[in-house]
């Protein structure tokens, strides 16, 4: 049973055609692909993911979806700088070094469709001054943002 209904699967659908400029891949990573998934590990969630990836990927020509075991594959979690999973590194013409983390469901489908558009593009909303601010940078950091519908 798909995770999106028909109307929402059209108005993403257009809202791809419209939006996407360069082409997208989708890094998955999840505990396990397939057979066994070790005590403590999230195989459920990680599966319903790869589910919903899967369906947005195929409302476009310019998605790709590639899926990775962070067992069977540890260095290509590593090369992508996954952490935990279920976990997607959002890659447009380059990484951006975007990565979205948990199930991309609710609140957040919204959330991980912005981030398609946006590493498809290659650039972002960001207010001149925010730009400024982080010219000024001295350093790379390491940005989190967390998001919770609650």
């Amino acid at each position: 049973m798909p995770f999106l209904q028909e109307q929402d699967a059209a108005f993403v659908r257009t809202r791809l055609a419209q939006d996407l400029r360069d082409d997208v891949t989708l890094e998955f990573f999840a505990p396990a692909t397939g057979g066994l998934v070790l005590p403590g590990q999230d195989g459920q969630t990680a599966e319903y993911a790869r589910q919903i990836l899967a369906e947005v990927a195929a409302l476009s020509p310019k998605i790709r979806l590639n899926v990775h075991s962070t067992i069977a594959e540890p260095d290509a979690a590593k090369a992508f700088g996954i952490a935990r999973t279920p976990g997607t590194a959002v890659i447009g013409a380059h990484d951006f070094g975007v990565r979205f983390y948990g199930m991309p469901a609710g609140y957040e489908f919204a959330t991980l469709l912005e981030l398609i558009i946006t590493a498809s593009q290659g650039t972002t909303a960001i207010a001149p001054q925010t730009r400024e601010m982080l010219a000024q940078l001295q350093r790379d950091i390491h940005l989190q943002v967390f998001v919770t519908p609650t």
